[in-house]
């Protein structure tokens, strides 16, 4: 997601400079304490980049000592046109790539000509391009997913984002519908567009929160396949109502879940299923659970 400055139409991202041990504390803070997701690019140094919440001057001053605190040795702003969004990711080194042997992922300004299955992604003014090790875990689990049942039916995609996740979903498995669900609008015009990109907006519907299924609409409860890449403190709070929408022998998948985060929310989704899968990443954990039967 990303974030007007005050009385103004640019947008704002942060990139901080530190050392590679000191990498995940800030990921960590800055996660934890706005709740927005941080490109991580590794090296020494390592580059962290967000985009922050519309803050005071005082705000920001205690923002950057926050960061300084944690070992952040450079702090860059960079202010953005919504118009210049491409060259922010060109700059963030978003470049196609493979997950594992069953989808590529290419930049919609990418010129270079793409064999399926492929998906083609234009960030825009919002976060997930797949290089972020929760999003690529996540595609991961949609593969293993549509392998071992056969597809991935009906998917709802919480906290879109790009919405790259719910387009993987329907690329892979072309009797597969959609609902994507993110409170952030650009994040919500994002995926809309990524739909569209892909030749699949008669498949999905964007929503800016979640369905209420009123109206003689689908009912909770049917959903074959749930994606939640949030943050552990979403998930605490949302596990249980995405847990209620879920499909016997659907699949329900947690990812942004930090470190510090793991023991807590782990204790919450053992509650719904007894033996969810922990995939661990460097930073974040994520976790795959199925409603009432085996994982398969």
């Amino acid at each position: 997601m990303t974030f007007r400055t005050p009385a103004s139409d640019h947008y704002q991202v942060l990139s901080v400079m530190c050392r590679p041990e000191d990498s995940p504390a800030i990921e960590g803070w800055v996660a934890q304490t706005y709740q927005i997701p941080v490109l991580v690019t590794e090296g020494d140094p390592c580059q962290l980049a967000f985009s922050p919440p519309v803050v005071s001057p005082l705000e920001q001053i205690l923002l950057e000592e926050g960061l300084r605190s944690l070992g952040a040795f450079e702090i860059r702003v960079d202010s953005f046109e919504p118009q210049d969004w491409q060259e922010l990711w060109k700059k963030q080194g978003f470049r196609r790539f493979g997950v594992g042997e069953g989808l590529t992922v290419v930049p919609a300004w990418d010129p270079d000509p793409v064999s399926p299955p492929s998906i083609r992604i234009d960030p825009q003014l919002a976060f997930g391009t797949g290089w972020h090790e929760t999003t690529f875990c996540v595609l991961e689990r949609i593969l293993e997913k549509i392998k071992k049942t056969g597809g991935a039916g009906r998917v709802l995609d919480f906290g879109a984002g790009t919405g790259i996740l719910g387009v993987a979903a329907l690329k892979l498995d072309s009797r597969a519908s959609l609902i994507a669900v993110d409170n952030d609008p650009y994040a919500v015009e994002a995926t809309a567009e990524n739909l569209r990109l892909n030749g699949m907006e008669g498949r999905g519907r964007v929503l800016g929160e979640l369905p209420t299924f009123s109206g003689g609409e689908t009912p909770p409860g049917r959903f074959d396949l749930i994606v939640a890449n949030v943050t552990g403190g979403v998930v605490l709070e949302m596990a249980d109502t995405l847990w209620g929408m879920l499909e016997k022998k659907g699949w329900l998948v947690c990812s942004g879940i930090s470190k510090d985060e793991a023991g807590q929310v782990e204790k919450i989704l053992r509650a719904l299923d007894p033996s969810p899968r922990d995939h661990p990443g460097e930073r974040y954990n994520t976790y795959c659970l199925v409603k009432e039967g085996g994982h398969g």
